[in-house]
Parts: C-alpha cells; sequence; structure tokens
C-alpha cells in the first residue's frame, strides 16, 4: 500500500442551502463544526450543492464567517454543474460563486489546496457545463464529466491544487474503473469511495461492491494512488444511502458504529472520509473507535 499523501481523515461540512429558512441558525452550526474539525486537524470537505440544491460555496462561507484557514485542512468539493464566463474573482465586489472560476480563484486566494473533482447533480437552475465552454469540440466530447474538468483545472490552474476524484464501487466494475483510469491521467492524485458498508447481509449488491473495492484498492496501489474510504456515520439518514450511491441496494439495519469499526478492522491503515457527523461527542466516539478497533 503506498504511503499515505494526505495523512489526516476527511471530515465532511454539507453548506446551507441558499433558501434556508434558519440561515443564522445553519451558519451557527457550520461554524461550530469548522473550527471543532480543524481543531482535530482534519480535512473540512466542503460540500458543492449537495443532491442538486443551490447552496453556498465553501470559499464564500470562510469568509463570511472570518473563519481560519489552513491550507492542507480544507477540500472544496467542485462539480460539473456551474456556469461558465469570463468574469475573474474580485474580493472588492460581490459576485457569485456558481461562477465556476470565481469559485476556483477564490479557493486560490483562500490558499486552499485540495479539490474533489466529481459529476455532481443538477436540476432545472444547476445546469452542467459545456463542452465549449471548457475548449472542447462538442461533436467530440459530448458531456462534461469530472475528467473535463480536471483537465481544465491542470491547463489553467496549474501547480495550485491537489485533486481527488471519487470512485463508485456500486457501479458495474470494469466501467467504473476504465472511468478511474480516465481520472487518473487527467490528474487525479487520491479516490474516495461511495460510502463502504462491511455488512453484506442485507442485499447481495454489497458482496459485489466490496469486490469492486478490492480490486480498485490493488489497482490504486500498485499506481501508489492514495484511496479514502467513505464512513456513513448516521442510522437516521441511512436511507439515503441508495440515492447516494445510485442504486436502489438494501442497506437492511444499518449501523454506522459496528460499520466503523468492521472498516477499521479490514482496513486499519486508510484514511476516512467521515459524513454525518454533528458535534464534539459523536466526534470523540469516533476518534475513541478508531484508536481502539
Amino acid at each position: 500500500m503506498p504511503s499515505n499523501t494526505i495523512d489526516k481523515h476527511f471530515m465532511e461540512l454539507v453548506t446551507p442551502r441558499q433558501n434556508s429558512q434558519d440561515l443564522e441558525n445553519d451558519f451557527r452550526k457550520l461554524n461550530e463544526r469548522y473550527r471543532l474539525f480543524l481543531d482535530n486537524d482534519m480535512v473540512i470537505c466542503f460540500t458543492d450543492n449537495p443532491m442538486g440544491h443551490l447552496s453556498f460555496m465553501g470559499p464564500e462561507i470562510i469568509d463570511a464567517l472570518e473563519l481560519p484557514v489552513k491550507t492542507d485542512n480544507i477540500m472544496v468539493h467542485l462539480n460539473t454543474f456551474h456556469r461558465k464566463t469570463d468574469e475573474k474573482y474580485d474580493p472588492t465586489r460581490e459576485q457569485n460563486e456558481q461562477d465556476l472560476d470565481i469559485l476556483i480563484q477564490h479557493a486560490i486566494k483562500l490558499g486552499i489546496q485540495y479539490l474533489l473533482c466529481v459529476s455532481g447533480d443538477g436540476n432545472e437552475r444547476l445546469t452542467r457545463l459545456k463542452p465549449e465552454s471548457l475548449g472542447y469540440d462538442p461533436k467530440v466530447i459530448l458531456t462534461v464529466t469530472s475528467v473535463q474538468l480536471l483537465e481544465h483545472i491542470h491547463k489553467e490552474y496549474s501547480g495550485q491544487f491537489t485533486c481527488g476524484v471519487a470512485f463508485n464501487q456500486y457501479e458495474p466494475a470494469r466501467e467504473e474503473l476504465e472511468k478511474l483510469e480516465r481520472k487518473l491521467a487527467a490528474g487525479a492524485s487520491f479516490i474516495i469511495t461511495q460510502p463502504v458498508s462491511i455488512n453484506a447481509e442485507s442485499d447481495a449488491r454489497i458482496v459485489t461492491a466490496n469486490k469492486n473495492l478490492e480490486d480498485m484498492l490493488k489497482f490504486a496501489d500498485t499506481n501508489n494512488i492514495q484511496v479514502i474510504l467513505e464512513a456513513w456515520m448516521s442510522q437516521k439518514l441511512a436511507h439515503l444511502m441508495p440515492e447516494c450511491v445510485g442504486y436502489d441496494i438494501h442497506f437492511g439495519n444499518f449501523d454506522p458504529w459496528t460499520n466503523l469499526k468492521d472498516i477499521r478492522h479490514c482496513y486499519p491503515e486508510r484514511k476516512l472520509y467521515l459524513s454525518m457527523i454533528f458535534g464534539p461527542q459523536t466526534l470523540q466516539k469516533v476518534q475513541e473507535l478508531l484508536l481502539t478497533a
């Protein structure tokens, strides 16, 4: 297994929706969680319009709440559902950070080091980038994916970011590995999986997914690419896992704590991407489990 290029666990921080009915409270909670994760030296991962809901971007939240920034403790998700204009980031003006380059340039200004490039989800207000907007022939590149996003970043912002990509072990293995090879060729430096479920009793497709995960880990280790395993930490929101992985898979009576313990037992040296952690007590329990599992 390759040595860890990022020697920290990752902590997802879901950004508030722009139509929130209680934005002051949402920002208060985010402020508390951000500082908690930063104090514990974790990579804080800002989502990008999660589940296709128009939301605030990580860099604008950092500025609005005057949050401290450590360059190797922040990661911004970046998906393909953004506008592309010629406007440049200008800290003296109010700008729309749904604009791809304003978002990227603001992240650079803050010293953010990590991007996670994903295809993402859209809706009627979030339309996918057009191939020609990134300089591609639309007759050759029909759809912008994370591959074109990576190529754009490495071309226009060379040396500014370390970029990661997603791997969905629940997808058919051959197609997903072929996608991964294209992502790595485009400049990806690390991989984050979909939520790992060790419990295979509820659905045979979980057995297949875990086999796909093992095959990918062997491939990544051979190519000296770091893999971070996602651990879903909410039993209450476990019903969202099928939507997250893209398939109507039955995850059974999901127990995040048993699952985390099993992940740690099976993959003791891997770093984790932890989602759905909302406070210090839960974080402390996670840390204790990771130390003893």
